[in-house]
């Protein structure tokens, strides 16, 4: 069980950093931008899967993407109209990413808008978290950047988009889709969030792998059983012990 004192600690984190405040500096800021349902989750799953490195260079490269797909009317018509086939040179576009794995990335984007409304209905309602997990994987099996089918690792950035995705009622996150619970929601481990979560006993994992993310889910789902992954605001916001 959890100790009052780390209980009081996460709350209180929580709290404070779950807010409209947090957006600016964090890339949910650009999904924000927009009204429409489609616009809103296509700039999501863009913005996540861009957000790993540091904050303000990705921050500033996804402010050069949306200014080009807004030019194209934004994100969802930039994808479904084509206009990234315009896309040809292998030059860097950030870190790890080149300008054609965006182009591939848009490309499969676009096959699944083709056949489907939303990235929503890659998951069924009362199925577990992790087959929708499995099906987004393999519509963008071989893009960079995107984890394999099956992969161990903790997909902190697909755990982000889901929990953009899902959670209502919160100044941060986006609550658009309804096939997916909130309960369902696994914490988003990155490597501070991990450092936390450990010094405070919440895994025993020794790397920040998936089990280490449904451990420390497991202990935010004691404080917030309906909303384990406002533990990501929490853990966020505190400090190594």
């Amino acid at each position: 069980m959890l100790a009052h004192n780390i209980v009081k600690q996460l709350k209180k984190a929580a709290d404070e950093f779950e807010c409209s405040g947090f957006i600016d500096s964090d890339p949910v800021r650009f999904p924000h931008r927009y009204a429409q349902r489609h616009d809103i989750e296509t700039s999501a799953f863009i913005s996540a899967w861009m957000a790993y490195g540091s904050r303000k260079v990705f921050l500033n490269v996804l402010e050069g993407l949306h200014r080009i797909m807004d030019d194209a009317g934004g994100p969802y018509r930039y994808v479904t109209s084509g206009c990234w086939r315009n896309i040809n040179g292998e030059e860097c576009l950030y870190r790890f990413y080149k300008w054609t794995d965006f182009r591939m990335l848009c490309e499969r984007l676009a096959g699944i808008y083709s056949r489907m409304d939303s990235l929503e209905d890659l998951f069924i309602p009362d199925q577990p978290l992790e087959a929708g997990v499995l099906n987004l994987c393999r519509e963008f099996e071989g893009v960079n950047g995107i984890p394999v089918p099956g992969s161990t690792s903790a997909n902190k950035r697909l755990y982000m988009f889901l929990r953009w995705m899902v959670r209502k009622g919160s100044p941060v996150d986006l609550g658009i889709w309804t096939s997916v619970s909130a309960a369902q929601l696994l914490v988003p481990v990155d490597t501070h969030v991990y450092a936390v979560a450990r010094s405070l006993g919440l895994t025993s994992r020794s790397s920040a792998d998936l089990k280490a993310s449904v451990e420390i889910t497991g202990e935010m789902a004691v404080i917030w059983p309906d909303d384990p992954a406002r533990g990501d605001f929490a853990l966020y916001g505190s400090q190594v012990m």
